[in-house]
């Protein structure tokens, strides 16, 4: 595909009722479809293969015009504009602090993460277990009990795109 067709491609999005539709009437759009599915059947594997490939479209689409928006966004009041029903707005996400320049803080971090080495390692005894087993602490001579560990799952569908 060429960088033409592929930018009319993209364009033919633009004349699609989703996109004049508020997010009520997009949940409508859903459940419309859903009820149709359970009633009439359809192609639930193609249609979970399309939404895959236009979630991944859409999110490189968004990755790649941010830069673009941003400027945009620059020009308009407060930074911000509403465009086919959508609020867009440049806000600072994803901060981070760094407290490692506190003695205190640094210490107590350290205890936290040996602690959680040593929920790890218990954790990794836990799951070898295939029934209750008894240990001694050798540092403080506690008896402890062990216990494989519950397991629970949801299921799940993962689709690859090729």
């Amino acid at each position: 595909m060429t960088s033409l067709s592929n930018m009319n491609e993209i364009a033919k999005f633009k004349s699609s009722p989703i996109v004049t539709a508020d997010k009520q009437a997009l949940s409508e759009m859903v459940s419309s479809y859903l009820k149709e599915l359970a009633f009439n059947g359809g192609e639930p594997l193609n249609d979970l293969a399309l939404c895959r490939k236009y979630i991944y479209l859409l999110e490189e689409l968004e990755k790649g015009i941010k830069d673009y928006v941003i400027k945009e966004l620059e020009k308009e009041d407060n930074s911000e504009a509403l465009v086919l029903g959508a609020s867009m707005k440049i806000v600072e996400s994803g901060v981070k602090y760094d407290y490692s320049a506190t003695k205190p803080w640094a210490e107590q971090k350290a205890k936290v993460d040996e602690e959680a080495k040593r929920l790890k390692d218990i954790e990794g005894l836990a799951k070898s277990l295939k029934s209750k087993m008894t240990m001694v602490d050798e540092i403080t001579g506690e008896t402890y009990e062990y216990f494989p560990p519950a397991k629970s799952s949801s299921t799940s569908i993962r689709v690859t795109i090729q």
